[in-house]
């Protein structure tokens, strides 16, 4: 292209929405073949197509293409143009695709406070709701940590956690309290145990008070805080690891929610001792602060935990 093209070229750096509107008529009229062919393409009387095609080459300087009775084709200078033409609506296309890019993904940190032992339960199905949110949000930095319920609360409460799942030790003004499902607890003795091997009619609510429990860190039950009041409890883990540890060592007593004890009870291990009586169930939540109204990121996660939970709670 020659120096006196180029200056007529640049013309395009400053483009109107007119100028828009006359490269793309100038596009359609090459890919049809001709003002005629592009009518319809366009919407546009063949007149409108004629005289954006006029204006365009006034703006350039230069012809762009011949129109006539012997048909329609490009000069020299309008196949540069078209070339030009068609690698600027490129690059207007892939602007708006990052554009809409930035202003659908999230970026920035999420910071979730989850119970210990999540990643054994199959109702809330924890990797299954990582992978779906990093599919949704591969920008977001995603930091995970754990603790017992006193903990997952304390850190949603002061803003360490911008949210947590867990059962709740207690119900606070605070919080917004998500339910998402229940889970069943039993109680379990060791291989070990002097009551593994007793027969079920041997089992009495005065026999088992004769052992050592361990102490129930989130009990909402009435009747089975009656059945308990004379227990010996005389130990205690907030973490579920350690208090599945404490009864496979064959010297305590103590609850655990079922989807987990069956890794045991599988292998006979575990055993669970009067189960139509000695039985519980925990809500698990979803808990945010009320005073961090605004998070983007935190909300899309909340979206897929419940409809992860909600499917696994049809199937």
């Amino acid at each position: 292209m020659n120096v006196e093209v180029n200056k007529k070229v640049n013309l395009l750096t400053q483009i109107s929405d007119i100028d828009f509107r006359q490269i793309r008529a100038f596009k359609a009229v090459v890919d049809c073949g001709g003002i005629t062919a592009a009518e319809l393409a366009l919407n546009k009387g063949k007149s409108a197509i004629s005289a954006d095609i006029s204006n365009l080459e006034k703006r350039l300087g230069i012809a762009l293409c011949r129109r006539g009775r012997a048909g329609f084709f490009l000069t020299e200078h309008g196949q540069i143009i078209y070339d030009a033409v068609n690698k600027l609506l490129e690059d207007v296309e892939q602007f708006r695709q990052q554009i809409h890019t930035a202003q659908t993904q999230l970026t920035g940190r999420l910071d979730l406070y989850i119970a210990d032992n999540a990643i054994w339960d199959a109702q809330l199905a924890l990797p299954e709701v990582i992978a779906s949110f990093h599919l949704s949000e591969p920008n977001v930095y995603l930091n995970i940590c754990s603790g017992d319920p006193s903990e997952v609360e304390q850190a949603v409460l002061s803003g360490q956690a911008a949210l947590g799942i867990n059962v709740l030790p207690r119900q606070s003004a605070s919080l917004n309290c998500h339910l998402l499902f229940k889970e069943d607890l039993f109680l379990y003795c060791g291989a070990g145990h002097p009551l593994f091997g007793a027969s079920n009619g041997d089992l009495s609510i005065e026999r088992l008070q004769e052992h050592e429990f361990i102490e129930v860190v989130t009990l909402h039950d009435a009747h089975l805080e009656n059945l308990l009041a004379d227990c010996k409890i005389t130990a205690s883990a907030r973490n579920l690891d350690m208090r599945a540890s404490m009864i496979l060592s064959g010297k305590y007593l103590g609850f655990l929610p079922s989807y987990m004890a069956q890794h045991w009870t599988g292998s006979a291990k575990m055993r669970a001792l009067m189960p139509s009586l000695m039985t519980t169930s925990n809500n698990v939540y979803a808990i945010t602060n009320k005073s961090q109204s605004c998070n983007p990121a935190r909300d899309i996660f909340l979206r897929v935990l419940n409809s992860t939970s909600n499917s696994r709670a049809d199937a």
